[in-house]
Order: C-alpha cells, then sequence, then structure tokens
C-alpha cells in the first residue's frame, strides 16, 4: 500500500465532490465558519491547479512549504485545500485534516494547533504555489467512531466534520465505508456566531 493511499481513498472523493456537486459544495462550506459565502462560492480547482509544479497529479492534495520555517509550516501539509471566491470576490480557503478511521495523531507535535498557524501564514504570505486568499478555516474530517479519541485535537480546528455525517447527507458519494450513520452531533460545529462575525467584517 502506498504512503496516504488510505486516507486519500477518503479524501479524493470529498475533494473531486467538492468541483463536481455545487449542492455538496455549498453544504460543506456552510458547515463552516464561511457560511455566509456558501451559496454560489466558486471553487477554484484550475487556479489552484495551474500554480502547483507540474509533477502535481492533484489540485487538492499534500500542499505544503518549507520556505517559510514557522511552527505552523515546517514539515507539515494540508491533506486537503480548497480555494474559493465568493460571488462579492472574496477568497477563502479551508485547510482539511482528514483522519482515516485507523489513523492517529502526531504525539511529537502538536498538528491540530499547527493547522491554523499554517492556514494563517498562508493568508498572510502565501507560497508560490498557493493561490492567494484573503482569509482561512481548518477543518478535520473523520470518522464519528473516533471523535472521543480525537476529541483534545479536534477542539482545535474550526469545525469537525464526520464521514457519518457526510454519508448520510450525501449517501452516493463514493466514501469507504464508515461505521454506521451519525449517531453523535458533533459539539465543534457551533459555527454560527463565528460566522455572523466574520460576514459582518467583510460586507462593504
Amino acid at each position: 500500500m502506498l504512503y496516504g493511499s488510505l486516507e486519500y481513498a477518503y479524501a479524493q472523493p470529498i475533494a473531486e465532490t467538492l468541483a463536481a456537486d455545487a449542492t455538496f459544495r455549498t453544504w460543506m462550506i456552510g458547515r463552516t465558519k464561511f457560511v455566509a459565502f456558501s451559496e454560489g462560492a466558486r471553487l477554484l480547482r484550475d487556479e489552484m491547479g495551474a500554480a502547483r509544479s507540474k509533477t502535481s497529479t492533484n489540485w487538492w492534495r499534500s500542499h505544503f512549504t518549507e520556505k517559510c520555517r514557522c511552527i505552523g509550516c515546517s514539515g507539515q501539509e494540508t491533506d486537503l485545500l480548497a480555494i474559493f471566491e465568493a460571488p462579492s470576490g472574496l477568497r477563502f480557503a479551508l485547510h482539511f485534516e482528514v483522519k482515516q478511521p485507523t489513523d492517529k495523531f502526531s504525539t511529537k507535535r502538536d498538528q491540530a494547533a499547527n493547522y491554523s498557524i499554517w492556514a494563517n501564514c498562508w493568508v498572510r504570505t502565501p507560497p508560490k504555489a498557493i493561490v492567494p486568499h484573503d482569509v482561512a478555516g481548518t477543518v478535520l474530517v473523520c470518522s464519528a467512531s473516533r471523535l472521543a479519541d480525537y476529541a483534545q485535537h479536534a477542539a482545535k480546528f474550526d469545525v469537525v466534520v464526520t464521514f457519518e455525517e457526510i454519508a448520510s447527507a450525501f449517501p452516493r458519494l463514493a466514501l469507504p465505508a464508515v461505521y454506521g450513520y451519525l449517531s453523535i452531533i458533533s459539539p465543534y460545529n457551533a459555527t454560527s456566531r463565528r460566522s455572523l462575525s466574520l460576514a459582518s467584517s467583510f460586507a462593504a
């Protein structure tokens, strides 16, 4: 099995459905603090692909930089990066950490906390292969069966979305088998106050 192949099996359908299905795109953005911009947001798939090196086979996978040596960027990567443009022209990025059901968080570094550090670093100073954007957020995608195990890490992401939630709302999305359908509502999805504040801050 190639490195990350199981993770890829979970991440790839999400990435490609974000690109192909406006309903799923609106739903996923609506789970985040960018809910106010979910209607009509355009995924900058072509721009992201064009910005990457010729050896990159995906527009979305394994974005990283080693030119910045801050605690967020150094030695770490975004599993799935999606950059969107709202009808207003605002560009926002979602950094997805995709944890397949047998995966664990590293004990050597605070990967969860570092996600927001490098997400904000790339807003201020986007690496050469990253499409410039105005603001960013972080998303943990994992199995509902692992929420208790991931609790201390999950709280450091802006929002948690489970594979079971996705499978329940979009049963035709080709995710690998998940452990039952959603029976737990994640306590980390309190986006309303943050999204209203964000929408107000970007109001014309």
